[in-house]
């Protein structure tokens, strides 16, 4: 095969929808001898189902489909972490995987020490690895973070720590799954100004996504998934407009997309800032956190009611903030301060929408997201740590 190249034939992998839940061994012996096999087992489930795909080396390939299509199994396969049943699998060259990006960490080990062990794992030297070390760090945006065990980790520090690795390996085939998801805004552009370059350079890329930004960004060919099969290969706006008319959802997909603000005040930037005004998106419970945000506003304008959440990752709020800003007299900038960040650890999403006079339906005009790491002295959302006393002398609290 040519380095980069990729070839799926008649590709067959299926799973237990039920998994196996292990056996005794007499349930075994009697299932050798042909009697008291276990009835009322469901059909496997077809992860991929015949299969056939060929991808030139430096092309870039879109894979998009329902969940359980068989995507994430499709690029398993590739990499060769779970075997097919039946046809063939074959790369080109090296593989760089970014799948389950946090998968094989060390929870005592240190984000600095699980680069020398990851980066080993995949084949790179001592002395390769200290000559890219500072740029992985970097790109990971975890700051002194870096020497904090990972068990400290939110999730979403964990998959920064692994894209960092994975993107900085040399390959010639690059799988992706999902994982552009990670990280604020700029974050996922910074990945995706990483991909592109990958592609510049002439790396065979397979992206997974459920972003049709982003598939339309990285990718001009597209295959459309269904039930483990290839419905649609094409042009990527072909293939989308397929994907949306297989759900049923193109005029909602179209509707869903907001509109352009031609309002009076505009959002020009949001960011987020530690106590000493550098940019951050890791903290620590009681860190302060500033966020600032420029406003643009025309000679006409009014005064509008900025409106700023916090969100866990599943979409609960824990805080919402209201403030009416006097824009009537241009724009300027909008600071937020939380003197102590009384949040434990976890991912965090953080909405911020400009609302106008009349706004009928406000919207979100910028979504920023953060992590905070743990603790081992407290479990939950709020940091509501204090004293313990017992019969007035001071209890030590331990991990």
């Amino acid at each position: 095969m040519q380095r980069g190249e990729i070839v799926l034939e008649d590709a067959w992998r299926s799973f237990s929808p039920r998994g196996d839940r292990g056996r005794t061994l007499k349930e075994l012996l009697t299932s050798l001898g042909g009697r008291g096999g276990r009835g009322g087992e469901l059909p496997p489930t077809h992860a991929l189902a015949g299969v056939t795909l060929r991808v030139a080396p430096g092309e870039t390939l879109g894979i998009v489909g329902r969940n359980g299509a068989g995507k994430t199994s499709t690029l398993r396969v590739l990499a060769g972490i779970i075997p097919l049943q039946r046809g063939r699998a074959a790369c080109g060259g090296r593989v760089a995987t970014l799948i389950d990006l946090a998968s094989g960490f060390g929870r005592e080990f240190s984000g600095r020490e699980n680069i020398h062990v990851s980066a080993a794992l995949h084949g790179m030297t001592r002395a390769e690895v200290e000559s890219r070390i500072g740029g992985i760090i970097e790109f990971s945006e975890l700051g002194h973070f870096i020497d904090a065990p990972i068990k400290t980790y939110s999730s979403g520090m964990l998959v920064r720590l692994g894209f960092s690795i994975a993107a900085h390996l040399d390959s010639d085939v690059l799988l992706i799954d999902e994982v552009l998801a990670v990280g604020d805004e700029a974050f996922q552009r910074k990945c995706l100004r990483h991909i592109r370059r990958k592609i510049e350079e002439g790396v065979t890329v397979v992206l997974v996504s459920h972003a049709p930004g982003t598939i339309e960004a990285a990718c001009r060919r597209v295959v459309v998934l269904d039930s483990g099969r290839v419905v649609f290969d094409g042009p990527t706006a072909e293939a989308l407009r397929f994907y949306h008319r297989m759900l049923g959802a193109e005029d909602a997909t179209q509707a869903a997309a907001r509109e352009a603000r031609d309002g009076a005040v505009r959002l020009r930037e949001a960011a987020l800032q530690d106590g000493d005004g550098r940019p951050r998106q890791v903290f620590a419970p009681g860190e302060p956190v500033r966020v600032v945000l420029d406003l643009e506003a025309r000679a006409d304008a009014g005064d509008v009611t900025l409106a700023l959440d916090v969100r866990r990752a599943d979409g609960q709020t824990v805080f919402r903030s209201r403030a009416p800003v006097p824009t009537s007299g241009g724009g300027g900038r909008l600071v937020f301060e939380i003197p102590r960040l009384a949040l434990l650890g976890g991912d965090y999403d953080l909405p911020i929408g400009i609302h106008e006079p009349g706004d009928t339906a406000p919207g979100i005009d910028r979504l920023l997201s953060f992590s905070v790491t743990s603790s081992d002295e407290a479990e939950g959302i709020a940091d509501l740590r204090g004293t313990w006393t017992f019969s007035g002398a001071p209890v030590e609290v331990g991990p």
